[in-house]
């Protein structure tokens, strides 16, 4: 089968793509190795910066389904930053008057939600569909795909992997490496009867041994809690199965968790998922007929985790390199080389101060004093440098 483009990976990345492939009339061929509704290891949180990724692709429909969703939790409180002795920071979070400033929503809901945007007049969908090789082939890469028992050759002009962390299109067609200090490995796990969110908000605890990682609390729809954490995956020996011992170590040192989570009841099995760190001089982003968007493009941010807008742009931005690039008839990496600039354009900034601040996280003090109710944290109220703070953890 021959095909304009092959999108891999049926997240929000993806399917911010195939909605601007279908907009500039492409045919393509949208593929996940998942059957929708899945699950994903994710926070479940966002703000107004993820409404306006998804206005920025000419839908205003699609965020108002968001908004609309009974699946959606609006956090009209917030964010709550905790340090590592227990003292709270709110940061301010623009909202407009009729929005919350945060909202949660599990990603399996999310993600089936904006899914069923795509355009089956234009987009080929398959799910349950596995790449299993992806390779040059003459003027076109040849993808061997699988559903079930079953193979097919599909050839494309160019492929965007929007298939996450663990990218098979990357390691297939970019030969990537991987720095240890540019990976972080997440645990997240469902519960009920968490206390103290009687106002809906999340909260980010950074505190040892976590540093610069943190433990996190979502409250979502339908009384359920997403409770995780984070941790630099060279701190833990880049071993998953001591997330699990380091999450009941973080609860049981502080008293303010312990409280919080005296009642909890686990409703899930803890699940474990890497994430790359958004600014990584390793990681590229193109090369000859392959765009990356979305995580597998590591575009979390270093400080907070965030990156389901990020990767809504992405899937974009890749979809409008791809039409340009099927338009002049040029798939080699300088040709697509725009993507490129785009991303560094839009994020790099973000990410070069957020591993910045990650750099002096790695001890409690930094947070201890941004959180702090000292002479010094109420000067710094003021200062650019918290300005700066709070625009990086906007969400």
């Amino acid at each position: 089968m021959e095909t304009n483009v092959l999108v891999v990976g049926a997240g929000p990345a993806g399917v911010a793509s195939s909605i601007t492939l279908s907009q500039r009339g492409i045919d393509h061929v949208l593929i996940d190795r998942a059957v929708f509704p899945r699950d994903k290891v994710d926070g479940n949180a966002f703000g107004q910066d993820l409404l306006a990724a998804l206005n920025r692709l000419n839908r205003p429909d699609l965020a108002a389904a968001l908004l609309a969703s009974p699946d959606l939790l609006p956090c009209p409180a917030g964010a709550w930053i905790f340090s590592d002795r227990g003292d709270r920071y709110q940061p301010p979070l623009p909202h407009p008057a009729d929005q919350a400033p945060i909202y949660t929503m599990d990603r399996q809901a999310m993600d089936a939600l904006l899914l069923g945007f795509v355009d089956r007049s234009t987009a080929d969908l398959r799910l349950g569909c596995e790449l299993v090789t992806l390779e040059p082939a003459g003027d076109r890469l040849a993808a061997v795909v699988k559903i079930g028992e079953q193979t097919e050759t599909l050839h494309t002009k160019l492929v965007i992997g929007a298939d996450g962390a663990r990218s098979r299109v990357a390691s297939l067609l970019l030969n990537q490496t991987e720095d240890p200090t540019d990976r972080a490995l997440t645990l997240h796990r469902y519960y009920r009867n968490v206390a103290g969110f009687e106002q809906p908000h999340i909260e980010a605890h950074y505190i040892q041994p976590l540093l610069p990682g943190f433990l996190f609390i979502a409250p979502l729809a339908h009384g359920r809690f997403k409770v995780g954490l984070g941790t630099r995956a060279d701190q833990i020996g880049n071993d998953p199965a001591r997330l699990s011992g380091l999450l009941s170590e973080v609860i049981a040192a502080k008293p303010w968790l312990r409280e919080c989570l005296a009642t909890a009841e686990p409703i899930s099995e803890p699940e474990t998922w890497p994430m790359t760190f958004g600014g990584s001089a390793q990681i590229r982003r193109s090369g000859d007929r392959v765009l990356l968007a979305g995580d597998a493009a590591g575009l979390c941010n270093p400080l907070t985790g965030f990156g389901t807008a990020k990767a809504i742009d992405s899937g974009r931005l890749a979809a409008a390199v791809a039409a340009t690039a099927i338009r002049v008839g040029q798939f080699d990496r300088a040709a697509l080389s725009a993507y490129d600039r785009d991303l560094q354009r839009l994020f790099d900034q973000e990410f070069v101060l957020s591993r910045r601040i990650n750099r002096w996280n790695q001890s409690p003090w930094l947070m201890n004093f941004l959180t702090g109710r000292s002479l010094p944290r109420r000067l710094l109220q003021s200062a650019k440098t918290l300005r700066r703070w709070d625009a990086l953890v906007q969400v």
